[in-house]
C-alpha cells in the first residue's frame, strides 16, 4: 500500500514544484497546454499512464477502507482477511478499468 501512495504522490510533488517555478522558467503548465500534451500522446501511452495511476489510486482507496474496518475490530480472522484482500483487489481492478475507459 505504501508503494501505491508513492506512485500517487511523487508525480504530484514534482508537478507542484514545476508549476511554482514555471513562470520563472517560461514553461507553459496551464490546463490548456497540459490537455493538449496528454491528448497528443499515443493511445498506448495514455492507457498505460491511466492504468498505473488508476490502479494505484483504486488499490490505495480499497485497502485503506479495509484498514479502517480492521480498526473497528471487525474482519480480523485469517479467512476474513484473505477474502477482504481478494475483494479489495477485485475492486481495484474494476475501478482501474472504469478510470481507463472514462
Amino acid at each position: 500500500m505504501r508503494n501505491c501512495a508513492i506512485v500517487l504522490t511523487v508525480p504530484i510533488y514534482i508537478f507542484g514544484a514545476a508549476y511554482v517555478v514555471s513562470p520563472l522558467m517560461g514553461w507553459h503548465l496551464d490546463t490548456e497546454s497540459l490537455v493538449a500534451w496528454f491528448g497528443a500522446l499515443p493511445v498506448g501511452v495514455r492507457v498505460a499512464m491511466k492504468g498505473v495511476w488508476g490502479f494505484a489510486f483504486c488499490f490505495h482507496l480499497a485497502h485503506g477502507l479495509r484498514h479502517l474496518v480492521w480498526d473497528t475490530g471487525m474482519m480480523l480472522s485469517n479467512r476474513q482477511v484473505t477474502v477482504s484482500g481478494w475483494i479489495g483487489l477485485g475492486i481495484s481492478v474494476l475501478g482501474t478499468v472504469g478510470l481507463i475507459l472514462w
